[in-house]
């Protein structure tokens, strides 16, 4: 019995030696990866949101042409900064703006308060960085990062983690595995005999386990772990890799909530642009913009009282407020004559729905493209005799036709240069009197049986 013992201990212990540092290895090097790869997806999704950012912001300053503009660029390089700094997670997070010649211009931390640019000769220090992933020491700091070019203002920009908090999970895992290895190894020394005689027991209830976790799908459930032995570490080392697993899945979930997060703040920064946008063509003519909020109101009621979805009703809310964005190349003097325009002054006036289009029409946004849209066509009229391509009846796109309505009695019943507020009675009766001329019949229609809906937004 002591030989079989003792050739059983010689037999199995190599094996179990073996079967245990492999793996610990394993999951080690499973673990490594998995940590390592989420940790760089999050620096390069990063990386990748602040690219955006900047590169759309600097697109949306150009297409405007100010580009040479001064204010324009500082009040750029401020809002990169207060993006950069709302990025950062962690305090040893960083944002580093080098500039053409080198040298450090901006270093934005999460710890503390955020840093101003560096002062002129506060640091001789030349940084060199690699565009895409580096680790090297920048700035007497062994880091982690990614960086990329911004042409328009000759920066290279970097976002970098420090090394030791980069990889300090991978190193948590190292000092766990090596632990557990241990302890595995002197259970499996003592243990053997009664590993022997325990054996079917155990392995079927922990296969059970496994199977269940399996079959479910949740984490959140442990293997028993019965004893000290090989199975028992073994049933241990299944939930560490278990309870890895459901970190990961948690930091996981956490990653695409902040993505959401990220996505949110994009839309309603994309929305402010909207607004802004528009009182930029409302500047010169009617100092406010409660002109925008009415046409943005009143068109999204028209596309729910025509059934259409939320999407599609908030799509109106905001491109709609684009509609005369064209006037910004409008002279101030033509905007703001109190008399009639002359066919020249008319002939200026009407180019506004073109400049419009060609300002908003290469945009990604579904926002700024359907602005696109109706800024090209609320001039036109359904009997053909609009501007600017002269389109009549239903090859007008109904965004247009909506605006077209709204736009006119808006104007109708405000106070203007060139005339005094009309009643609401007096409005109405105008746009009736166009139903099928200058108007789409059928929403005239829709228009006359809500009006009361639509001179309470109004009011």
């Amino acid at each position: 019995m002591k030989s079989l013992r003792l050739r059983t201990y010689l037999t199995l212990l190599p094996v179990v030696v073996a079967a245990v540092v492999v793996s610990g290895y394993s999951t080690f090097l499973e673990s490594r990866v998995a940590l390592t790869r989420l940790a760089n997806r999050h620096l390069a999704y990063k990386a990748e949101q602040l690219r955006d950012y900047i590169n759309n912001e600097w697109e949306v300053i150009n297409s405007l042409g100010l580009a040479g503009e001064e204010a324009y660029r500082e009040a750029q390089e401020e809002s990169f900064r207060s993006y950069a700094y709302s990025l950062l997670r962690s305090d040893t997070e960083q944002v580093l703006v080098i500039d053409a010649s080198g040298v450090p211009a901006y270093r934005i931390e999460a710890r503390g308060a955020r840093e101003e640019p560096f002062a002129d000769g506060a640091t001789e220090t030349r940084v060199s960085l690699p565009a895409g992933w580096f680790s090297r020491e920048v700035l007497g700091e062994d880091r982690v990062g990614i960086s990329f070019s911004f042409e328009p203002f000759g920066w290279t920009i970097a976002i970098s983690e420090l090394s030791a908090r980069f990889f300090s999970d991978v190193d948590g895992i190292l000092r766990g595995n090596v632990l557990m290895l241990a302890v595995a190894l002197l259970c499996a020394a003592i243990l053997t005999a009664a590993y022997l005689r325990r054996l079917i027991g155990p392995l079927e209830r922990l296969s059970g386990a496994i199977s269940r976790i399996a079959d479910t799908g949740d984490l959140s459930l442990r293997a028993t772990v019965e004893s000290k032995d090989e199975i028992g570490g073994l049933a241990s080392r299944f939930n560490v890799m278990v309870s890895s697993l459901e970190a990961q899945n948690l930091m996981l979930s956490e990653s695409n909530k902040a993505e959401r997060e990220a996505r949110e703040t994009a839309v309603l920064r994309e929305v402010e642009t909207l607004f802004l946008l528009g009182r930029i063509s409302d500047f010169n003519d009617e100092k406010t913009g409660a002109h925008l909020k009415r046409i943005g109101a009143l068109s999204a009621l028209f596309a729910r009282l025509l059934g259409q979805g939320p999407e599609e009703e908030d799509l109106i809310l905001k491109s709609s407020t684009l509609h005369d964005i064209g006037k910004i190349a409008i002279p101030e003097a033509i905007l703001q004559k109190p008399g009639k325009l002359d066919p020249g002054e008319f002939s200026v006036m009407k180019r506004h729905t073109l400049i419009g289009y060609e300002l908003l029409k290469d945009s990604n946004s579904h926002y700024l493209s359907q602005g696109a849209t109706i800024a090209l066509t609320h001039h036109e009229r359904w009997d053909g005799n609009g501007y600017p391509r002269g389109l009549s009846g239903e090859a007008i796109p109904l965004p247009g036709r909506i605006v077209s309505i709204v736009d006119v009695f808006d104007a109708l019943v405000s106070d203007r240069p060139y005339k005094s507020a009309w009643s609401e009675e007096a409005a109405l009766e105008y746009i009736v009197s166009q139903r099928g001329r200058q108007f789409d019949a059928d929403l005239v229609d829709l228009f006359r049986t809500h009006i009361a809906e639509f001179t309470e937004i109004w009011a």
